[in-house]
């Protein structure tokens, strides 16, 4: 999942005004269990009551986008989001790959106790896609190819091997590694969460940090890094988070965060991501 072209160049103002309308008017429709979108008249009356300056473009512009964020996850990203038995499903489904070609990467275990005690499906899921999709590559060299579990932060070296950037917090991936990456990921999967709590919260926040601080990188040097965020568990983040899920689209498409991939999606468009990282 990409962000919407049509919202590429648009200022960090209008992005406050994004959030500020949809954190007083409410992003979900109460008792459908639907993520909203707003009239003009809905945001023109909010701006106008609050005596909050707003040109009708504006408006008009925003309406298109929040259309547009309302579509997207109610239509296709509720539908990729899996529940732990289909996690689970899926990943028995590849699980033969990964023993029949003695594949290196880890398949980690949760933090659970007891019945909820797993592996971890959805980054094990990644784990044996992105192993697949580099030993398919005209780059492969034998070795596993790609840090499964950087226990470092990113740092990123000039020409001259000079330091110049690094990452405040550590990723769930990097290709080739954590030095000077081609591209990084993180992974949200939450199917044995019992509520929306902090922790899950926190994640969206942190994902902004490290789109800031890829940003400044970037800006400041011609070093470019493909971030992407992995997202996983329909109660989770459906049932009980689309607030979130929201705020994750707005990320995407202030440009914080180069791809959002939901659930299903990764069987189809990360191996297609990555391949086109690497070859």
């Amino acid at each position: 999942m990409q962000a919407f072209p049509e919202f590429k160049h648009m200022s960090a103002s209008f992005w406050a005004m994004i959030k500020y309308v949809s954190e007083t008017l409410g992003y979900v429709i109460r008792g459908k269990g639907l993520v909203r979108t707003y009239s003009i008249d809905e945001i023109n009356s909010l701006f106008s009551k609050n005596g909050i300056a707003i040109d009708h473009d504006t408006i008009k512009i925003a309406k298109q986008y929040f259309d547009m964020r309302a579509d997207l996850l109610n239509n296709t990203v509720r539908h990729n989001l899996m529940t732990a038995a289909e996690a689970r499903e899926a990943f028995d489904r590849l699980l033969p790959i990964y023993h029949e070609n003695n594949f290196k990467s880890k398949l980690p275990i949760n933090k659970q106790s007891g019945n909820l005690k797993q592996v971890n499906f959805f980054t094990s899921i990644i784990n044996i896609i992105t192993e697949n999709t580099l030993r398919h590559s005209s780059s492969y060299d034998g070795s596993m190819g790609f840090n499964d579990d950087p226990h470092g932060l990113v740092y990123v070296f000039d020409d001259s091997n000079h330091i110049i950037g690094a990452c405040s917090r550590r990723f769930d991936g990097a290709y080739p590694s954590i030095l000077n990456p081609r591209i990084v990921w993180e992974i949200k999967e939450y199917y044995y969460a019992k509520s929306f709590g902090s922790r899950v919260a926190d994640g969206v926040y942190e994902t902004q940090l490290d789109g800031y601080e890829f940003k400044d990188i970037s800006s400041r040097f011609d070093k470019p890094i493909t971030h992407v965020f992995f997202l996983d568990a329909y109660k989770t983040w459906w049932e009980d988070g689309k607030s979130y899920l929201c705020r994750i689209i707005d990320i995407l498409n202030s440009g914080l965060v180069d791809e959002v991939i939901v659930g299903r999606e990764v069987f189809t468009r990360w191996p297609e991501l990555l391949s086109s990282v690497i070859e």
